[in-house]
């Protein structure tokens, strides 16, 4: 198994730096706020699905409720990683820093062009590994470190491929550098997977879990979840529950 941590985080760090997404100027301070968004790649999701999500995303960074927290965070480094099958390489969007609304546009736009590589089963372990691999090779000093992990299924079970990352593993590797991981259940398949998702998925201070009932409810939702994850955690427990003001541009 250490050998598997060790060569995916080769893999890892190959792709920040040579995957043609150059990263920010992310390390060169240390952020108040670095959010990594881990993306449902697996064979369940179908393209047209897969653009909701980006479609989403896109949306998201655009909307007055997220604009309203990424002015009330400080400055705001994010990645992506595009995750499915443990045997598939993720994929990476590296670190960039978002200070204006102009920088969150560049996010949402690499978000929405981002080619699917990946498919087959839900490795959400390995995706998981992925995004905590990216926290710690380059947002260390973050003040706060989020994982926000989406996804319609529970983690693949029967034959196990050979870099196969548990859940239950990257959750504990999660635990131990102080990463909190939020969960957005996309549960077509039933409610059932939003319990899943709290009881075996996110962990960390604050950490929650909000559902989708369909792709076309993606968009509402990650709206709201990164709305609520991106602000304070005061401001967030303030605004929990309580229609979004207007947007405030920083």
């Amino acid at each position: 198994m250490r050998f598997i941590m060790r060569f995916r985080g080769l893999l890892l760090s190959l792709a920040l730096g040579s995957g043609g997404i150059p990263a920010s100027g992310a390390s060169a301070a240390c952020p108040d706020l670095a959010l990594v968004l881990a993306i449902d790649g697996s064979g369940s999701i179908d393209d047209q699905e897969f653009q909701l999500q980006q479609q989403g995303y896109v949306a998201a960074f655009a909307d007055g409720r997220v604009q309203a927290a990424l002015g009330s965070a400080g400055v705001v480094d994010v990645a992506v990683v595009l995750w499915g099958d443990a045997e598939m390489e993720v994929q990476v969007i590296a670190w960039q820093r978002i200070t204006a609304p102009g920088e969150a546009a560049r996010v949402a736009r690499r978000i929405g062009a981002l080619p699917r590589k990946v498919t087959g089963d839900t490795g959400i372990g390995s995706g998981l590994w992925a995004a905590l691999d990216l926290l710690e090779s380059g947002a260390v000093c973050a003040t706060r470190r989020i994982i926000n992990v989406s996804g319609d299924g529970k983690e693949s079970f029967g034959a196990r491929s050979r870099h196969h990352i548990p859940l239950a593993l990257a959750r504990s590797r999660a635990e131990a550098i102080g990463v909190t991981i939020n969960g957005l259940a996309i549960t077509v398949a039933g409610p059932q997977l939003e319990t899943w998702y709290r009881d075996k998925v996110i962990t960390g201070p604050g950490a929650f879990v909000l559902a989708a009932e369909s792709f076309e409810a993606f968009g509402d939702a990650i709206i709201r979840k990164l709305a609520r994850e991106i602000s304070p955690p005061t401001l967030a427990a303030a605004n929990t529950g309580r229609e979004a003001m207007p947007c405030r541009h920083f």
